[in-house]
C-alpha cells in the first residue's frame, strides 16, 4: 500500500499523489519509531543536522542500521531535551555492529585527511 510521505496516510495502489499533501505516494510509510535491532550505541555525537546525515549515509552505505536521535525537543522551536547538550544529535547504532562502525567511520575520516593532505 502506498504511502503519504508528508502526513504519513495509506491509500489504495490506485492512486499515487496525496490530494491532501499534493506529493507523489512511496512505497511504504516513514520510519517513525527506531527499528528493533536490540540495544543500540550512540557512536558518534553531530553537530548539526547534515553532519549526522553524512554519517548516516556513510554507515548506511557499509550496510550497517542507523537511528540519528536530534536532541531538540519536538515542536518547541530548537529548545533541547537537556540544556547542557551542544550537540545536535547522535548517531545510534546496534551494540552488536559498533566495532564495525567505528572502523567505517575512522577509515571516511583518513580518507578526508588524505583528500585534505593533496591539495
Amino acid at each position: 500500500m502506498p504511502f503519504c510521505p508528508q502526513c504519513n496516510t495509506k491509500y489504495k495502489e490506485a492512486i499515487s499523489t496525496c490530494p491532501e499533501c499534493q506529493v507523489d505516494l512511496v512505497p511504504q510509510a516513514a520510519q517513525t519509531e527506531i527499528p528493533e535491532y536490540g540495544d543500540w550505541y550512540a557512536l558518534e555525537s553531530v553537530p548539526n543536522e547534515l553532519a549526522g546525515n553524512i554519517l548516516q549515509s556513510v554507515l548506511e552505505d557499509d550496510g550497517i542500521p542507523v537511528y540519528l536521535r536530534c536532541h531538540e525537543v519536538p515542536n518547541y522551536g530548537g529548545v533541547k531535551g537537556n540544556a547542557s547538550q551542544s550537540e545536535w544529535g547522535d548517531i545510534l547504532v546496534p551494540v552488536n555492529l559498533v566495532p564495525r562502525a567505528r572502523q567505517c567511520l575512522k577509515t571516511y575520516f583518513d580518507s578526508l585527511k588524505e583528500d585534505a593532505s593533496l591539495l
